[in-house]
């Protein structure tokens, strides 16, 4: 008996990250993929201005990229939601491929036109707006719940690495030439795509099918295998099937009705606004992720306009650049520990107190920079944000992904993305007024003003949904 048992747990144990594939195969190629856009975002406005354009003109290329994150994020939510996640990223992987491979071949050969930079950045955020809440929902569908958390703050290791190495390794490949750092962009690309095409098991979404059936897990809830379902499903084909399967889940799963003769007739389709704004409507109704939406925008708002301030007032400053540098650095620096160090502290805090705890400690150094005038402890507050961002990241990750239905995960992350991001073009802005009319530690005692505001909010945020249980979680 003793025996069976041990079997049973061993069974039921997840497997660990390492040795799961499919998390390891997305890590990997986009470990790379992080590496090689990091590197073309640096490089490209370079390549510009070496081709004699000025700088308002190479700024065109950052508005290109806002507009296109604003305009696609909620629609690539809705895709994701409505088609295979495997074939959104390998979309994704390839057109970002071809248009980088094209800049490559373009500046090995002539002058890089404006046109095509504008095209490249451009299709490199239509690319990311679809690879990335794929690839969150793929991750949710392959990776156990109990190892969320790590995974996710796993993946966020990864950009901060690559924001580390990618400029040493790009101001070497610019020294021998220019086209060299976007021909290895389009590499790292071809690795991802491969990486995707790799991944065996299925991960276009059924749970709405399946939960229809008796005998079926119901959304979000893992099977014995550690996957979303522990029967085998049936990857991509029957796109009217799985329409129907969505159409009657998102109307509430009553997808056919009856008539007065007895029999039964399909539910009229919803709309498609309705539909594409399934997710925003799920925030807008949730009181914790109303609220989750406008502390994260008031966060995200200060950190951009910190980083702006850290940029410009440090910048005009003697030997100012050098600073920026060494400042931009050691942020990424702490941004990669804090992505190590999220799930010992989500494991071990409760969601409010990791909420307050970057805010109050940056309020505390800014309040320090206001005190004593020093440029140091200004970059120290933006710091503490770069540390305990990506614990945030961990926990609302693991948050959404254990408590919001499957067939509008895509959409209700993507709604959360386009709301808390809204403000975050007034912050180079704000930070621009503040420095025009203040010194640098008056400017800093704004900040720790607005960072010990938050702080407060974060304390009295509601608490999350309880997940659903395995174990009673059936249709």
């Amino acid at each position: 008996m003793k025996a069976s048992t041990a079997a049973s747990r061993a069974a039921a144990a997840p497997v660990p990250l390492r040795a799961n594939r499919e998390f390891r195969l997305l890590w990997v190629g986009q470990a790379l993929s992080d590496f090689g856009t990091s590197m073309t975002a640096l490089v490209l406005p370079l390549a510009l201005l070496s081709s004699g354009y000025s700088t308002s003109a190479t700024s065109t290329i950052g508005t290109a990229v806002l507009v296109t994150a604003m305009v696609l994020r909620m629609p690539a939510g809705y895709l994701t939601d409505h088609y295979s996640h495997r074939l959104l990223m390998l979309v994704a992987d390839l057109a970002r491929l071809v248009t980088v491979a094209t800049v490559a071949v373009w500046t090995y050969l002539d002058r890089l036109p404006i046109a095509l930079a504008v095209i490249t950045v451009v299709v490199a955020q239509v690319g990311v707006e679809l690879f990335r809440p794929s690839q969150n929902a793929t991750v949710r569908r392959v990776v156990p719940a109990s190892q969320l958390g790590t995974a996710i703050s796993l993946n966020q290791a990864r950009a901060y690495a690559a924001g580390i190495v990618a400029p040493a390794v790009a101001g070497v490949l610019i020294a021998a030439s220019m086209w060299l750092p976007f021909a290895i962009d389009a590499v790292t690309y071809a690795v991802s795509a491969l990486c995707v095409l790799a991944l065996y098991r299925p991960l276009r979404r059924t749970g709405a099918a399946q939960a229809t059936r008796p005998d079926s897990h119901a959304d979000g809830a893992p099977g014995q295998d550690g996957t979303q379902d522990g029967t085998q499903e049936a990857e991509a084909g029957d796109g009217a099937t799985e329409a129907e399967a969505e159409a009657e889940a998102e109307s509430g799963g009553g997808a056919r009705g009856t008539v007065p003769d007895g029999g039964t007739k399909a539910a009229p389709r919803e709309r498609f606004l309705p539909r594409l704004t399934a997710g925003l409507r799920h925030v807008v109704r949730d009181p914790f992720l109303r609220t989750l939406a406008g502390l994260a925008a008031g966060d995200n708002f200060a950190f951009q306009a910190l980083a702006y301030a850290l940029l410009l007032g440090i910048g005009r400053e003697h030997n100012g650049a050098a600073a920026v540098g060494l400042a931009m650095s050691a942020a990424a620096v702490t941004g990669l520990t804090g992505s190590l160090i999220a799930p010992f502290v989500q494991r071990r805090l409760r969601m409010q107190t990791v909420m307050a705890a970057g805010p109050a400690l940056a309020g505390v150094m800014l309040a320090l920079a206001w005190y004593t005038g020093s440029g140091i402890a200004f970059a120290a507050g933006y710091s503490a944000l770069c540390l305990l961002t990506p614990v945030n990241g961990a926990v609302f990750g693991t948050i959404l992904a254990t408590t919001v239905p499957e067939n509008i995960y895509g959409r209700t992350t993507t709604a959360l993305g386009f709301i808390t991001e809204i403000l975050q073009p007034l912050g180079p802005l704000t930070a621009g007024l503040l420095l025009a009319y203040l010194s640098l530690s008056g400017t800093a005692a704004v900040f720790a003003l607005a960072f010990a505001v938050l702080a407060v909010v974060a304390l009295m945020m509601p608490s999350p949904p309880a997940a659903p249980d395995p174990e009673t979680a059936t249709a």
